[in-house]
């Protein structure tokens, strides 16, 4: 097969190549050369090639084939939510070629009913399978699924999902065809293996990259050569060297807080160097999609001057503002978690992996980050068309240890990927999930089932009858499915459980809990019920923990839901880690800002959002739960629901149901008197637009939706609403 092939060879339609060409495709990379006619013949594909060596065309060509020539539906499977809007924008460059693409990473408790009538859907593989679940008729229409970062069956977290909702697929759709897209991987086969198809493996990238260790003031690379780099300060030091010569840096850090930190630091000097590559006003709209929080002013100091930083602490907005300016070259130096890593295409000539260990909340440890996650950070080095090269450096603190990282990180293969599905608390809410869609009816089904996934294709299936038969178990005695005889069956309870799309051990939590709250429940024994469940990550407490946590334990000891014993070191050690967590978020509920939870507490912000979406969504299970049960105490649920939603005090719950106010200016409003619709509606207009991270535009909205009288002057006629006004006034809205 020739590997110079171009996109006008390909068997696909005269449309889609000419609107592929006006995108700049126009010569395939050798990798697309080999994958792209065989994923044409409809045939399953899986394929291992470097970062940044085109696997997104591999997906995207057939996918266009298949909707416009088959006209069938395509799920495009993505792990994170940043990638499904990145993979969204891809798509929505085609789609005047006449098809429609939606995306879907949010509610797990809904079928998504509006995605019928899209040709591509995009989601997280947890949103495919609770669509599945809920049985989302329109998923019986698709004809290619495209599973990007396949390789991330290995990760414990995600990876069992996705192994779980492909061989849904794969024995629900036979004739669906399936393209597998990772990194290089050592044991691609046995991926190929598992889904029935062909195998592409390639090496080639598009720019060379140079792989080393930085120690003592050089850098000495894989190919042996080697670059001095002076200074004191070894960051900075290399992206000072990067950026004077026409370059630009990605700097990969362990934590959210440090992407922060670091970029700040930097900012100044890049500053100075540069001068400014921002206008006040984009700092300044960068600065307000934030609502004024702490992340948005720091964010704002930096892209003035030319460095930012990228987590998943970020607004939709304020992601893309960094990802277009890094693009057009504006910033000059991103610091960000390994997330940016995993398949969002921001290329730069000097790639900087600071931190190769990451610190469990848990445990309290450190250990070392996988061979396949510091190979993806490191494939970002090297930007086509403007960098002749790349290069990904690692920073030692020894010499030693610059052996060791080289050795291990640069000469040794990535791990083999293997499957996590093999434990109980794993199989708890899959195996639910079979027997609540109807996909097995009994035990000998569920391990016919099991042998479709990847895990029983790379194992024997050693001790899965058992533990398939302990986790049956639990789910009759707590009231989740039936059986009779050999045929197991869903019981009320148990689909619920199973649309909620949560651990059922969670659920008998959260159930205990409806069982037996009653009125006048202090917000932190409710907190730390819901803290309890599986579902929700503890977190390790320090010192700086202790008092809060022992004056916690003084006052409500006798009334928490779950207890402590001292005589259980472990269960010790559990019950304070979600003590803890209760205890933040009790500070969030109560209107305390970011940066005092974040300093007092030793965490990060991400630390917060994480617990609070988590908390948002096992206090919605408990309300439904509880309409099951008992359903007279909703009332008692909904608020904190809200207050958690919007990090609220209860007198704010009035003000927060306004498009556009989250807990920042449903506070000012408050502050000004204004706490009700008839307030809102008397308001003067001008009082109103003059009040602080309000404005003009909110002000409009605000009286249009509260029914009051709008000013008449021409000065504000055409006064529209800010997009970004919805965006963050749901759960976003740090201080």
């Amino acid at each position: 097969m020739a590997l110079n092939m171009r996109i006008d060879e390909l068997d696909i339609s005269k449309e889609t190549k000419e609107a592929l060409s006006k995108l700049g495709f126009v010569e395939l990379y050798p990798p697309q050369a080999k994958a792209i006619p065989l994923a044409l013949t409809g045939r399953n594909l899986m394929v291992s090639i470097p970062t940044a060596a085109g696997k997104s065309l591999i997906g995207i060509v057939p996918a266009l084939n298949v909707m416009l020539r088959e006209r069938g539906k395509v799920l495009y499977i993505v792990p994170l939510k940043a990638l499904a809007s990145e993979k969204r924008d891809d798509l929505e460059c085609l789609s005047n070629l006449g098809f429609k693409v939606m995306m879907s990473s949010g509610d797990m408790d809904s079928d998504d009913g509006a995605l019928r009538s899209a040709d591509i859907i995009i989601a997280t593989s947890e949103k495919a399978d609770s669509m599945l679940r809920h049985g989302s008729k329109w998923m019986e229409d698709v004809r290619l699924v495209i599973a990007d970062e396949i390789h991330l069956i290995h990760d414990p977290g995600r990876g069992p999902t996705l192994e779980m909702v492909l061989t849904k697929l794969m024995r629900r759709n036979k004739g669906t065809q399936i393209i597998a897209l990772s990194a290089t991987i050592s044991n691609a086969e046995d991926v190929a293996r598992w889904i029935g198809g062909d195998l592409v493996i390639d090496t080639w990238r598009p720019i060379g990259l140079k792989e080393g260790v930085y120690y003592n003031e050089t850098i000495e690379f894989d190919d042996r050569s080697s670059v001095q780099v002076p200074g004191s300060d070894p960051i900075w030091a290399m992206i000072e060297q990067t950026v004077r010569d026409g370059g630009q840096s990605l700097i990969f850090v362990n934590s959210r807080r440090s992407t922060e930190s670091v970029a700040v630091k930097y900012s100044t000097k890049m500053g100075k160097m540069f001068g400014k590559s921002m206008s006040d006003d984009d700092a300044k709209n960068i600065e307000e999609d934030s609502d004024s929080t702490s992340v948005g002013k720091k964010l704002a100091i930096c892209v003035s001057n030319g460095m930012a930083f990228h987590n998943a602490g970020l607004t939709y907005a304020q992601r893309r503002f960094v990802e277009e300016n890094f693009k057009k070259r504006n910033i000059k130096c991103i610091v960000a978690t390994p997330t940016l890593a995993a398949g969002i295409n921001l290329p730069a000539r000097r790639v900087i992996v600071r931190d190769t260990s990451r610190f469990d909340m848990n445990s309290g440890t450190s250990s070392p980050l996988p061979i396949m996650e510091v190979k993806q950070m490191c494939g970002r080095a090297g930007r086509p068309g403007y960098d002749p090269y790349g290069e990904a450096i690692l920073i030692a603190k020894s010499e030693s240890s610059a052996k060791r990282l080289m050795s291990y990180y640069f000469e040794s293969d990535s791990e083999r990927i293997t499957s996590k599905l093999n434990n109980e608390m794993t199989l708890r809410s899959h195996i639910l999930g079979l027997i609540a869609t109807g996909d097995a009816e009994s035990e000998e089904d569920i391990v016919d089932f099991m042998r479709g996934t990847f895990f029983g294709s790379t194992s024997q299936l050693y001790g899965i009858e058992s533990l398939i038969e302990s986790v049956v178990g639990f789910l009759v005695k707590e009231g989740m499915i039936m059986r009779d005889g050999d045929r197991l069956s869903p019981m009320p309870f148990g689909k619920r459980v199973s649309d909620l799309y949560i651990d059922p051990k969670s659920a008998m939590v959260l159930k205990d809990t409806v069982l037996e709250i009653g009125e006048g429940i202090e917000d932190l024994i409710l907190l730390h019920a819901v803290a309890s469940t599986p579902d929700v990550l503890g977190m390790y407490p320090k010192k700086c923990d202790e008092e809060r946590i022992e004056e916690a334990m003084a006052e409500y000891e006798d009334r928490f839901m779950t207890k402590a014993y001292d005589g259980d070191m472990y269960y010790w050690d559990a019950f304070n880690a979600d003590l803890k967590v209760a205890l933040m978020v009790r500070e969030w509920i109560e209107e305390s800002s970011e940066e005092y939870i974040t300093d007092s507490m030793g965490i990060g912000p991400g630390d917060i959002r994480s617990r609070t979406e988590m908390f948002d969504w096992m206090l919605y299970s408990m309300n439904e739960i509880a309409y099951i049960f008992r359903p007279e105490i909703t009332k008692m649920i909904k608020p904190m629901l809200t207050r958690i939603r919007y990090g609220i005090k209860e007198e704010l719950l009035q003000l927060v149901a306004y498009r556009g106010v989250g807990r920042v200016r449903a506070r000012m409003l408050y502050n000004h008197g204004i706490r009700s619709r008839s307030d809102i509606a008397a308001a003067d207009f001008e009082v109103l637009a003059n009040m602080a991270t309000i404005g003009p535009a909110l002000a409009r909205s605000l009286k249009e939706q509260a029914g009051g009288r709008m000013p008449t002057e021409d000065r504000y006629r055409g006064v529209v609403d800010d997009p970004r006004e919805s965006e963050q006034s749901r759960l976003m809205d740090f201080e």
